[in-house]
């Protein structure tokens, strides 16, 4: 039993633990980030860039405006680098939990065209992705910085 507590013991110590203020913190970031992709699909979405060759360009400018998100959420919490990955993954649970809530209760919310809705949704997802791929790679670089 007591192999077994030690056991449990070392699982749980990642050494990457954030504190409940922290964790507030991202969640209301992450939650004004939201609202403003909530935002930009219901206003910017009936111009029709989900659309062609907008959405391709879209999708790729997704990417190097995830990095300054990303890089501010670990400012705002003071975390090194090497926290990325449980910086993001905060921040992307509150994300995915208010668009669930707001897609299935609220879709008004994204505007009132489905076809715009359902892009926009699938554009949120691929920025969630990217964010979380961009922490891998800093968590991963500082990593092997301090090696």
């Amino acid at each position: 039993m007591a192999s077994l507590t030690s056991n449990l013991s070392e699982a749980r110590d990642t050494g990457v633990n954030l504190t409940p203020g922290q964790i507030a913190i991202l969640a209301a970031f992450s939650t004004f980030v939201w609202f403003l992709a909530a935002m930009f699909i219901r206003f910017v979405g009936p111009t029709g860039i989900f659309h062609g060759y907008k959405v391709i360009v879209l999708y790729a400018l997704t990417i190097p405006a995830t990095v300054p998100l990303n890089a501010r959420s670990r400012k705002l919490v003071r975390a090194p680098k090497a926290h990325m990955v449980t910086i993001i993954a905060v921040t992307s649970a509150v994300a995915t939990l208010l668009d669930g809530v707001a897609m299935s209760q609220f879709p008004a919310l994204y505007g009132s065209d489905r076809a715009i809705t359902g892009a926009g949704a699938a554009w949120l997802l691929w920025a969630i992705g990217v964010a979380g791929v961009l922490s891998l790679v800093t968590a991963a670089r500082a990593n092997r910085e301090r090696s």
